[in-house]
């Protein structure tokens, strides 16, 4: 992994640095713009680090319509989401709206700050959900217990709200396990369809998941039928009675 590089905002300005400020192509009339737009944002540095390399630049993260890196600013070290240049969007806008929605609710990690080509929020240190499945053994029984309630919690809040992720059916790059889970990246999120968020997490964590039938003899549950039936009524009637029913089929209810 290459070394950390912590670069002052005005020296963004320098390849290759630059490079990830315009990725994945440089255009120069959207440099001091977005130069700008990062001291709006009370961001005075970036600190680049992260197994993600854009040349021989460590980032966070990186996909279809933005690059993640570390930022020092005024409220601390934050996750800063940059709007790639081919990005199939124009502007960070609506992402932040459906961000702020699920923080609403309690869910995501807190948004502090966007503009048009950034969003600036809470930096989430943890294993992605698909590496933590694969660490198991090293947590009790009730602590799985409360990692998976609390993912599953935040998913319902999602499905109540009438928030859809978008991307929870493969939810690797979408749900990072900190000190509790975390969903994050709402850029595929919407208002507009049908809400499955907690189906579609159930169906990778239980059935469909490269570690569901581990949890399945984790939890007690002797057939997977029994949580398809629970999904199957779940969807039929979104509401406290049927997801109350399906987390006391899962065996995610303390008993007394």
């Amino acid at each position: 992994m290459s070394p950390s590089e912590l670069v002052g905002i005005d020296d963004l300005m320098k390849e290759p640095y630059v490079n990830v400020l315009c990725y994945p192509e440089l255009d120069p009339n959207v440099v001091i713009k977005r130069i700008n737009e990062l001291k709006l944002l009370k961001v005075n540095s970036i600190l680049f680090e992260g197994k993600t390399r854009i040349g021989r630049l460590g980032v966070v993260g990186k996909g279809c319509v933005s690059v993640v890196v570390k930022a020092l600013t005024d409220f601390g070290v934050l996750a800063l989401k940059i709007r790639r240049i081919d990005a199939n969007r124009i502007s960070m806008k609506r992402e932040a709206e459906m961000h702020l929605m699920a923080n609403s609710v309690g869910v995501g990690p807190k948004l502090f700050e966007s503009t048009e080509n950034f969003i600036l929020m809470e930096f989430i240190e943890g294993y992605d959900i698909l590496e933590w499945l694969k660490r198991l053994e090293e947590y009790t029984v009730n602590g799985i217990r409360k990692v998976l309630r609390e993912l599953l919690d935040q998913c319902f809040s999602l499905d109540k709200l009438g928030l859809d992720h978008g991307e929870l059916s493969d939810p690797k790059k979408h749900v990072i396990v900190s000190k509790k889970p975390v969903i994050i990246d709402f850029e595929s999120a919407s208002i507009s369809r049908k809400v499955s968020n907690l189906t579609k997490i159930m169906q990778y964590l239980f059935i469909g998941g490269p570690m569901a039938k581990k949890l399945r003899q984790l939890l007690g549950i002797e057939d997977e039928k029994i949580i398809i039936d629970s999904i199957k009524n779940y969807k039929k009637e979104i509401g406290w009675i049927s997801y109350l029913k399906l987390l006391s089929k899962l065996n995610l209810i303390p008993q007394a």
